[in-house]
């Protein structure tokens, strides 16, 4: 129940973020020194964005993962917690 709240938490904040992060300028024609300028300015904010997207991705895998961790947990738990009845073996 608490990775649910974690997932939804995160990806609430990502929500969020989101609109800031998509503030990068438009590309500027020309060959001039300014529009150069802010054509680079422009591609280290483009590179910022892709790095953290790609963090943010790696965050889902990540909870992803631990949620698969935990389902598993429990459901090792729950066979465990069943009593089945001992084997028993043939004498011959």
């Amino acid at each position: 129940m608490t990775t649910k709240r974690l997932t939804l938490a995160v990806l609430i904040t990502a929500c969020a973020i989101a609109p800031a992060l998509a503030a990068c300028p438009a590309p500027v024609a020309g060959d001039t020194a300014a529009a150069i300028e802010a054509n680079q300015q422009r591609l280290v904010c483009l590179q910022q964005e892709l790095s953290q997207k790609s963090e943010q991705y790696q965050y889902k895998v990540e909870i992803n993962t631990i949620e698969r961790k935990i389902d598993d947990i429990q459901i090792q738990r729950r066979f465990n917690s069943l009593n089945f009845p001992k084997p028993v073996t043939p004498v011959f």
